[in-house]
């Protein structure tokens, strides 16, 4: 297989130095007179001179070609990288350790609120498995698994934390990668604290074509950030599209907007 991708280089390259070679003589007829006066009276350059030229293009056209696809599998690379931090997430032991823990009281103490909580910790499970291999999802689909996630985090944190959504992020159109909302709240969670008599407020709001995740910072003493999320959010974006994250992060306010994605139809 490896043999064949490299027979399958060779010929590319020779075949695009040919098309860069003609290209440059046809440029070259185009823009200079000289050289068409020259042409009238034949061809001006013996075979050494054509296989010169010819072996430049080949070089360029190598130098080329290596760049993309090192740029290319640095980018995969970087979107696996991703998948994979944002699967761990949701995998880690601390994760499962404290769900199951959970679901394994409500059996004992009121079994309808346990299915109901195995139904939505299934559906979490079930969106972080098969869509983390894709390069994005649409607004709806993120905020379908958002709903079960905050269902889980109802039951875990009651209502030491509360996620407001707007209206008008339910009714907005577009894509983003997958898991960025859930990554976002998980984040603020992380890093402040949240109790019933001090309650961590999340509001997801949405401006035109960007979604706003912001809270007001109670920071955690001992929470050391690492900015694993953020840095995630951010390459991610990096590689989707030129519109950027926005990070603000003042004394009392930590905000990080998003942009979405149109949808190509």
């Amino acid at each position: 297989m490896k043999i064949r991708r490299i027979i399958h280089g060779v010929f590319l390259v020779l075949g695009l130095s040919v098309l860069g070679l003609l290209f440059y003589y046809l440029m070259w007829l185009i823009t200079d007179e000289d050289f068409r006066e020259i042409l009238k009276q034949g061809w001006p350059w013996n075979s050494w001179m054509v296989l010169v030229d010819y072996a430049a293009c080949c070089l360029f056209t190598i130098v080329v070609t290596l760049y993309y696809w090192r740029s290319r599998e640095k980018a995969e690379r970087e979107r696996d990288k991703f998948r994979l931090q944002a699967l761990e997430n949701q995998l880690s032991p601390h994760f499962v350790f404290n769900n199951f823990s959970i679901l394994a009281y409500l059996i004992e103490v009121d079994p309808q609120r346990a299915f109901s909580y195995l139904m939505n910790l299934s559906k979490v499970y079930r969106y972080t498995l098969s869509h983390l291999d894709h390069e994005m999802v649409t607004l709806q689909e993120e905020l379908e698994f958002l709903d079960r996630y905050l269902a889980l985090l109802k039951q875990r944190f009651g209502e030491g934390i509360q996620v407001r959504i707007a209206n008008e992020v339910t009714k907005t159109q577009g894509m983003l990668p997958p898991a960025s909302l859930q990554m976002l709240i998980e984040n603020a969670i992380k890093h402040n604290e949240h109790t019933k008599a001090k309650p961590l407020v999340i509001d997801v709001t949405c401006e035109g074509r960007r979604i706003s995740v912001n809270n007001r910072k109670q920071p955690i003493a001992t929470a050391e950030s690492t900015n694993v999320g953020q840095h995630n959010i951010v390459e991610r974006y990096r590689l989707l599209t030129s519109q950027k994250v926005v990070i603000r992060n003042t004394n009392d306010e930590y905000c990080v907007t998003i942009p979405l994605i149109p949808i190509e139809r």
